[in-house]
């Protein structure tokens, strides 16, 4: 049987117009939302919405190191994307191969709230941290024609039981084809490093 080190480190590169912070520290959000916004009511809602977003982590996305949120310029008034960079543990059930783990993201995704699964893709894959499956999920609220989709990428690296989750997600349909783009670029850009001794 394998020996497999835990993963110490995570971390990831996302566009310059994104504002990104590791969960809880929101002076690196503060400094982002400052270079990339002149009017100060503009920066008071983007803050706005970065404090909800780490309290919504807080509250229930255990195991997130690192957020961001994406408002594309002055039209937007609140995110238009929002992404999380999550340290997980395969099931007592053991290692996860492709295989395994393709077969798990097909069957976990789960509506949300009050809300409608309305379609989930897998595929496997691989990026520069290892191999890795592409989750892709579009959700409905009940009642309601506004599509969010999530782009998942879990990455399995090398020499370690656990993954890494790339998560993305949106409801801003008109950019769907470029935050599908940008999960991709980011998850090939998601560095890993494990524990010593």
């Amino acid at each position: 049987m394998p020996h497999h080190t835990d993963i110490a480190t995570i971390s990831w590169g996302l566009p310059d117009d994104w504002v990104d912070w590791t969960h809880g520290d929101l002076g690196q959000a503060e400094a982002d939302v400052a270079a990339l916004e002149d009017d100060p009511t503009a920066r008071a809602a983007i803050m706005a919405a970065v404090r909800k977003f780490d309290s919504i982590i807080t509250e229930g996305i255990p195991g997130t190191a690192c957020a961001a949120i994406w408002t594309p310029g002055p039209r937007y008034r609140k995110p238009q994307a929002n992404a999380l960079l999550r340290l997980g543990s395969p099931p007592a059930a053991g290692p996860m191969n492709v295989e395994t783990l393709l077969d798990a993201v097909r069957t976990g995704a789960r509506p949300r709230w009050a809300g409608r699964l309305l379609e989930v893709a897998a595929f496997p894959s691989h990026v520069t941290a290892g191999d890795a499956v592409l989750r892709i999920v579009d959700r409905a609220p009940r009642l309601s024609r506004r599509v969010s989709r999530e782009w998942t990428w879990f990455i399995l690296p090398a020499d370690t039981g656990q993954f890494v989750s790339c998560q993305f997600e949106s409801s801003s349909v008109e950019h769907f084809d470029h935050i599908a783009e940008v999960a991709t670029d980011v998850a090939n850009m998601v560095e890993v490093t494990l524990r010593q001794g």
